[in-house]
């Protein structure tokens, strides 16, 4: 697989190829737009990170100052680059199928939050849907997704990538949205 800039290959997860053949999917299919968090949007809702480096795809959600949403697509994820002193970077058109989101996202409003209804490009048979408030002054951000047959909060996701290609498993945690109590599931 060959990145458009070749020193990140190292950085990244080198099956990208494998995963993209996996969903049936090519780079240009799966358009994102680089966009990077702002001082006042919720980042790091969740995270996703992996076996083979410390570095991690972080999600966010676009917001104005108001804490309304921005855009169509206002739910983005971006690489934080843990292994060079955590620098931001956009997901690659290569990556989106693996860690993308779906463009489709479902945007309701109502007095005191917006929800958006959207899916992670690797897993488009799992609803998530993101809840945006603005709480003690400030925007917050979560995301609630089925974690072992409940409905759960996403705090991460940890990928275990096989060796030589492929994925071994993945790993959904979070707190259950009735009580608290720590899910997870392996997938």
């Amino acid at each position: 697989m060959s990145f458009v800039r070749p020193p990140l290959a190292t950085h990244r997860h080198p099956v990208g190829a494998f995963l993209m053949a996996a969903l049936g999917a090519t780079p240009l299919a799966w358009a994102e737009p680089a966009v990077t968090p702002r001082a006042h949007d919720p980042s790091s809702v969740f995270i996703i990170a992996k076996s083979q480096n410390k570095n991690q795809v972080h999600y966010g959600v676009r917001v104005d100052e108001a804490c309304n949403v921005v855009g169509a697509r206002p739910v983005y994820g971006y690489w934080r680059m843990l292994e060079r002193s955590g620098e931001i970077e956009p997901i690659l058109s290569q990556e989106v199928p693996a860690y993308g989101v779906d463009p489709v996202q479902r945007i309701e409003r109502d007095t005191t939050t917006t929800t958006i209804r959207t899916r992670l490009n690797a897993a488009l048979d799992r609803e998530l849907v993101v809840t945006v408030q603005r709480v003690a002054g400030r925007c917050e951000a979560e995301a609630r997704t089925s974690i072992g047959g409940v409905v759960a909060r996403l705090r991460w996701v940890y990928v275990r990538f096989a060796w030589p290609f492929g994925v071994d498993y993945v790993l959904l945690h979070g707190s259950r949205a009735s009580d608290g109590a720590t899910v997870e599931e392996r997938l």
